[in-house]
């Protein structure tokens, strides 16, 4: 597991809610705490969608963060920042197998349940998590290391710095 302390609050808050930066992962839940309490599921209703609208997700569980993205942001703009904000991205299907085959991993796809980075703002603070669920048990590690590269790339590209 690997866990991330974000240096840059302003900007990382913008590059979350405002730009596209984290548009190509989809959403396992939300939890925003305001003046009340917000709590969004990801997962998807798929008898919501016709079959050609379910294709064209990037997910066949979870719903993407571009859709939630201006839900989320609705809720947390104004004059006061949220109390807590928690955010648990799972990557789409197909990210988790072009990695797998990227890395030359010996998993199935099918196997993993999902990769989820988890974002916790609180007390002024961004903090990033990285989790793994399979549907199998294993002692390998070589598909976290790989997700934990894949994340420490992710924040690179996206000129995110943080610190270990």
């Amino acid at each position: 597991m690997l866990s991330l302390t974000i240096k840059d609050l302003k900007q990382f808050m913008n590059k979350l809610l405002i730009s596209d930066t984290f548009d190509g992962m989809c959403l396992s839940e939300a939890y925003i705490c305001t003046g009340c309490s917000y709590t969004i599921d990801g997962k998807l209703n798929t008898d919501f969608y016709n079959e050609d609208e379910l294709n064209s997700m990037p997910s066949a569980r979870y719903t993407s963060w571009k859709n939630i993205k201006p839900f989320a942001f609705s809720i947390i703009k104004g004059r006061k920042v949220p109390e807590l904000l928690k955010i648990t991205f799972v990557l789409p299907e197909a990210v988790v197998a072009k990695l797998i085959l990227d890395t030359d991993l010996n998993f199935d796809p099918d196997c993993v349940n999902g990769l989820f980075l988890n974002v916790r703002y609180q007390d002024g603070s961004v903090t990033m998590t990285t989790a793994s669920s399979l549907s199998t048990f294993t002692l390998d590690r070589s598909l976290d290391e790989a997700f934990e590269r894949y994340i420490i790339n992710f924040l690179s590209d996206a000129d995110i710095s943080y610190e270990e």
